[in-house]
């Protein structure tokens, strides 16, 4: 079995600027060599990168976009040895970004290695022939905007990942913006109140869930494309993402059963193939900025609880779903840098206040979920109102005082998750209309 160098992987080929470069100066050079990342070489001889949603954050946070790379903040880069192999350092390749430098022995950068390399190193052989993409597809939340949307909405989706919009007209898919159309879009001076139909990237060019997993690598590497898009065959509704790295996380675990049947001096690659697994899972079920649970892995714990109520009726569980009042004015006024800083230190508030049993989820960019196992409406209140009290008398740094809205609501027998969020949801609602800062 053949495990490759990372020499061999690496691109050489590479766009790189000085850190204390302009950030427009690196959109114009992103734009010109149509790429989503550039290399940022650090003064002490270090490597960082710039990425697409970084630029787009930086637009929508700054008047203008003339301050030094170095200033607006980048991305550490990891550095690899040259010549080491694959399976040493597969770990450094879990950051949300997931590449590395490659550094030569006099120091100097050599290449970048991405999942983009490592999955164009896949044996075919070694992937599950038969796993279809439905098996991934509660990993991602998929972002989706009307036709008529405008611009400026998809470019803010894109600012905290590197992600995709899929664009709708009627229900039915027909185009997508990525990062690296936000960047040719940021570069060309578009207008962000633009319908998006004008700039989305047409057709959209998605594949069904019934594929193989060996079929979606073949097909990723035949349209150089850095994710699928899934449809229903029967709907024809777009309903997943596949990423990369999740084809990538499906190899790796099909390495680690293979390595099972060699003989004892292969037990060591064994091990790290497994803990990369593992790191592979953590990330899919967490949410990268806040670091709770992501609303995937939220889904499927309630349906979990759902299954032990039905087991033992006798045992309640509740859910709240809480928003943070007036986020946009946050964000207006102090940037998003500010507004991420304040996101994650609610989240942290509010977990201070549940026990180990609870799990706190980011629902979706202000709004979070709080599973309430063995707990009645009446001590799910009681939760809400100790964390809606504490956090309208904490202090954020330069912010203030920051205030939120509650819903609750206690599981009914034989009731769906999708409906008892719903009621929680209405709950949550009816707070706000109430005046906020409140628990309904």
């Amino acid at each position: 079995m053949f495990f490759p160098l990372v020499d061999e992987l690496a691109t050489t080929d590479i766009v790189s600027v000085p850190a204390r470069l302009a950030v427009r100066d690196a959109l114009r050079q992103m734009s010109q060599y149509a790429v989503r990342n550039i290399v940022v070489e650090e003064a002490s001889g270090g490597f960082g990168l710039l990425t697409a949603s970084d630029v787009v954050r930086l637009r929508f946070s700054m008047p203008n976009l003339d301050i030094a790379i170095s200033e607006a903040g980048y991305h550490p880069l990891p550095s690899i040895a040259k010549g080491s192999g694959l399976l040493d350092v597969l770990e450094l390749f879990d950051g949300p970004h997931g590449y590395a430098a490659v550094i030569d022995a006099a120091g100097s950068l050599f290449g970048i290695v991405s999942n983009t390399d490592i999955l164009g190193s896949l044996d075919p052989q070694l992937m599950i022939q038969r796993q279809r993409l439905r098996d991934l597809l509660r990993r991602h939340t998929v972002k989706k905007l009307p036709h008529d949307a405008p611009l400026g909405q998809a470019l803010a989706l894109l600012a905290d990942s590197d992600d995709a919009v899929i664009v709708l007209d009627r229900g039915a898919g027909v185009g997508i913006v990525t990062t690296q159309d936000a960047i040719r879009l940021l570069h060309g001076g578009a207008a962000l109140t633009d319908p998006l139909h004008l700039h989305m990237s047409s057709p959209l060019h998605a594949v069904t869930y019934d594929l193989t997993m060996a079929e979606a690598v073949s097909t990723l590497h035949e349209k150089h494309f850095k994710r699928l898009v899934v449809q229903d065959p029967a709907s024809g509704d777009v309903i997943g993402i596949i990423t990369q790295q999740d084809l990538i996380g499906v190899a790796y675990s099909r390495w680690a059963d293979l390595m099972r049947h060699h003989a004892q001096e292969l037990r060591e690659i064994i091990d790290v193939l497994e803990r990369k697994t593992v790191r592979l899972e953590r990330i899919a079920a967490t949410d990268p900025l806040t670091g709770m649970a992501n609303r995937a892995r939220f889904e499927v714990l309630l349906h979990d609880e759902q299954q032990r109520h039905d087991r033992s009726p006798a045992m309640p569980f509740s859910v709240l779903l809480f928003d943070i009042d007036h986020f946009k004015q946050i964000n207006d006024t102090w940037g998003h840098s500010r507004g991420d800083i304040v996101l994650k230190a609610i989240a942290q508030h509010a977990q201070n206040h549940l026990r180990q049993i609870d799990i706190l989820a980011r629902w979706g960019g202000e709004e979070f979920a709080v599973l309430l196992p063995q707990t009645d409406l009446a001590a799910a209140r009681g939760i809400a109102e100790r964390i809606c009290t504490s956090l309208a008398h904490t202090e954020f740094d330069q912010v203030g005082r920051v205030t939120a809205s509650f819903g609750v609501a206690e599981h009914q027998a034989g009731e769906s998750g999708a409906v008892l969020l719903g009621r929680a949801d209405d709950a949550l609602y009816r707070a706000k209309r109430n005046g906020r800062n409140r628990v309904e």
